[in-house]
C-alpha cells in the first residue's frame, strides 16, 4: 500500500493530521507483524515510540533549535509515561 500523499495546506495541525492518517495503516501493519512474529505488543509498542524518539531528535537536530528537540522529548515522555502506565 501506497502512503498518500501531502494535500497542501497551511494549517500545521492539519498537515499533522494528514500525514498521521497517511501512516496509520502501515504503522499498525508494521505492529501487527512483530506481534505475530512473537514480540510481546507492549515491547512492540515500547520499541516504535523509541524509535520515533530517535526520528524526532534526528529531525529536531537538523533544524538546530535546542528548544524544537526539548519540545519534542517532552511531549515523547508524556506519551511513553501513557503507555508504561497500563
Amino acid at each position: 500500500m501506497m502512503i498518500a500523499p501531502l494535500k497542501l495546506s497551511d494549517d500545521q495541525f492539519e498537515r499533522a493530521n494528514q500525514c498521521k492518517n497517511a501512516l496509520r495503516v502501515q504503522f499498525d501493519e508494521l505492529a501487527d507483524q512483530a506481534v505475530n512474529a512473537g514480540w510481546d505488543e507492549y515491547d512492540v509498542a515500547l520499541a516504535l515510540a523509541d524509535l520515533s524518539e530517535r526520528l524526532i531528535e534526528t529531525t529536531a537536530g537538523r533544524a538546530g533549535s535546542e528548544a524544537d528537540i526539548a519540545i519534542a522529548k517532552a511531549l515523547l515522555e508524556i506519551k511513553k509515561s501513557l503507555l508504561t502506565s497500563h
